[in-house]
């Protein structure tokens, strides 16, 4: 039985959109856009004005529907077309694509919010007894936890079961048939790791072996990539649509639209799930000293992401060259040269650009809901992430419902232009 909230021809119209801007994007640039699709649906529409007349034609059906999904598809057909035309080459304000792509702010992250998140990477360091400054204490802490590149799949495969153990136990409930075939290393690539979803609840993670690779940092990726990320996301959403529990009209994944802050938000945030960053969590085989790791590693990513969204920010509006994105990276975001050179391919690529706020963003978002959620309440939160089709502007306002209070994940968004020296 197949779920629907419009006509049968509608929905299958929305699918077919999705199916059909992967295939220009894999035309143009090579690139697989429509990560999963669960559906029966192939792509038909074979030129940028056939979508353009087909989403002109879903809308019209649309317009009066009510409620959520009313809310949900008009904001993902809006952003079919604004990512058409991105695909096209419009010259459009990055601002514009983002709000309309994504439904996230598109400013700087000021200066102050930067320092508070330094402040929190520097206690942890200090707690374990590094000294220094904080780019000395940073260096010791990583040439300590370093992981010889050989051996990171290994370390990865160490983590699997116990992050899928937690899921299942403190998150959601996967299948029997939900596996990851195999753990591999890559090099060449500008990403750090790769979730591949293959059907049928399997999937394959690669991980980017040119950059280095840490322990603690190595758990925040790891659990993003597997559980209860991607592939619990993925997994969870197949079985969904095959127990007609999941809309037609949102069965797949497609990078660049408003659902991409809670799909990145959600694993951004998965480790602090499972509870292996607190010490009033009960997790089993993670030890004290590792709860203290994984934490000063979740600050330590998220005081990177912040200098990295700042320079995607400045690069796309064109207040920054490569050069110069690549020395702010490295000089102020405490980046390695291969991080920063691969950070600088993933947000300048045409595709990725209006992708990359959504880890940083969603990560704020997400994280900050999961936190400001009671623990009786929990179960309700899952639920609406993984099961319920959402764009940013709905989760927020299930958050707010949730909580019982206004939720306003990005109030503290400030520009920090002053503070960016060129």
């Amino acid at each position: 039985m197949v779920l629907r909230w419009t006509a049968e021809s509608t929905g299958e119209s929305i699918v077919d959109i999705v199916l059909s801007l992967n295939e220009q994007a894999q035309k143009l640039h090579g690139q697989e856009v429509a990560t999963a699709s669960y559906s029966h649906v192939k792509p038909s529409l074979t030129s940028f004005d056939q979508i353009g007349r087909k989403i002109e034609e879903v809308e019209k059906e649309i317009r009066e529907l009510e409620g959520h999904p009313g809310r949900y598809l008009r904001s993902m057909v809006n952003a079919y077309r604004y990512f058409g035309r991105s695909l096209q080459g419009d010259d459009l304000p990055y601002a514009e694509l983002i709000a309309n792509i994504q439904e996230l702010p598109s400013t700087l992250i000021s200066e102050e919010t930067i320092s508070q998140q330094k402040q929190l990477v520097e206690e942890g360091l200090t707690n374990l007894g590094y000294k220094g400054t904080l780019k000395e204490k940073a260096a010791k802490w990583h040439e300590d936890t370093l992981i010889p590149p050989e051996e990171v799949t290994t370390v990865a495969e160490s983590m699997k079961e116990k992050s899928k153990v937690g899921t299942l136990s403190r998150v959601i409930a996967l299948p029997e048939e939900d596996g990851i075939d195999y753990i591999k290393s890559i090099r060449g690539v500008f990403w750090s790791g790769y979730s591949k979803y293959t059907g049928d609840y399997r999937g394959n993670l690669t991980f980017n072996i040119d950059r280095p690779w840490t322990e603690p940092v190595l758990a925040q990726i790891m659990t993003h990539e597997a559980y209860p990320g991607h592939q619990a996301f993925y997994c969870r959403w197949d079985y969904l649509y095959q127990q007609g529990k999941l809309p037609i009209e949102a069965s797949y994944y497609l990078i660049n639209s408003p659902t991409n802050a809670l799909f990145e938000g959600g694993p951004e945030s998965a480790l602090h799930f499972l509870g292996w960053d607190r010490d009033e969590q009960e997790t089993e085989g993670i030890t004290s000293e590792q709860k203290q790791q994984y934490k000063l590693a979740r600050d330590y990513i998220d005081m990177q992401r912040m200098f990295m969204t700042n320079a995607c920010y400045l690069f796309n509006t064109g207040e920054m060259t490569k050069e110069e994105a690549i020395h702010y990276m490295v000089n102020d975001g405490y980046m390695t040269e291969i991080e920063a050179a691969n950070c600088f391919r993933f947000f300048s690529d045409p595709i990725q650009k209006t992708y990359y706020p959504s880890y940083y963003y969603g990560r704020w978002m997400v994280g900050k809901a999961y936190d400001a959620v009671a623990k009786d309440k929990r179960t309700e939160f899952f639920a609406d992430l993984y099961d319920v089709p959402h764009t940013t502007n709905t989760f927020i306002d299930a958050v707010s419902r949730i909580t019982g209070e206004q939720f306003q994940p990005f109030e503290q968004v400030k520009t920090g232009k002053e503070n960016i020296i060129l």
